[in-house]
């Protein structure tokens, strides 16, 4: 199965302030300009795709508010068959991140940990992932092709609208059909779902999920959750993949990929 870790990142600001001054004198002196408030919120923002150390794939994407997605398994030829999802939220320095997160198996279990990273925004990420009970595992990854993803190109509904049939994080097999308005209903085992996807208002090439299961025999009817997806053309120049990492709180998560 696929392991895709996606990154996070936050914020810094330097604040320096104003100096100034005078005597019982007529001397004066001016005042020290103020500098302008350094972010680095969203400097890591992007997708990108590599593996771990104990030799899971794995892709992520930082958003421009610095969350993250990450999905990680094992590459079956072109398609990534998932074991798990990592999502929080992080803070970032201009070429460093730590962030907090959860770890969504495959088994419906959930363990919290911390990332540890190194990025090169655009290019490169690259650090650890700590786990209490867990070997420390380490990580490297590069910004995916422009031959095949665009991250500073708007997402399209139309380049996802369709039929699409995949794999949740649970290994079971779920088919989603997409609008061209971008609603959705899909069914898994049984269980109906619907939703909505829409591309971000950055203008980023990435899409907002919002779903809600239905009755049983969904494990959780009723209940709605929201995430992120991504779409981009595999290296063979033909198939397209779809990837979704879904939340509720810190108690669930769930992602689906899919080839087309």
């Amino acid at each position: 199965m696929q392991r895709h870790t996606i990154v996070v990142l936050g914020i810094i600001t330097l604040l320096i302030g104003c100096g100034g001054g005078g005597s019982s004198s007529s001397n004066t002196s001016n005042p020290t300009p103020a500098t302008t408030p350094q972010s680095t919120v969203g400097h890591a923002q992007g997708v990108y795709s590599g593996t771990t150390s104990s030799n899971t794939a794995f892709e992520t994407i930082v958003l421009p508010n610095d969350s993250f997605y990450g999905i990680y398994g094992t590459l079956s030829g072109n398609v990534l068959l998932v074991d798990g999802m990592v999502a929080g939220q992080g803070t970032s320095g201009s070429t460093t991140f730590t962030a907090t997160v959860n770890d969504f198996l495959f088994t419906g279990a959930v363990t919290p940990g911390s990332i540890n990273a190194n990025y090169v925004a655009a290019s490169s990420i690259s650090g650890t992932l700590s786990e209490a009970g867990s070997p420390t595992v380490s990580f490297s990854g590069t910004a995916i092709p422009a031959s095949q993803f665009n991250y500073n190109t708007a997402a399209s509904l139309s380049q996802i609208s369709g039929s699409w049939i995949g794999t949740l994080l649970d290994g079971s097999t779920a088919t989603v059909n997409i609008s061209s308005s971008g609603s959705f209903t899909g069914s898994n085992s049984g269980c109906s779902f619907s939703g909505m996807i829409a591309p971000d208002s950055s203008g980023k090439n990435f899409f907002n999920i919002t779903m809600t299961f239905g009755a049983s025999p969904c494990l959780r009817p009723g209940q709605s959750a929201s995430g992120v997806a991504v779409d981009y053309l595999l290296s063979n120049g033909v198939n397209r993949q779809l990837l979704a990492g879904l939340t509720s709180g810190n108690a669930f998560g769930s992602a689906f990929v899919a080839t087309r």
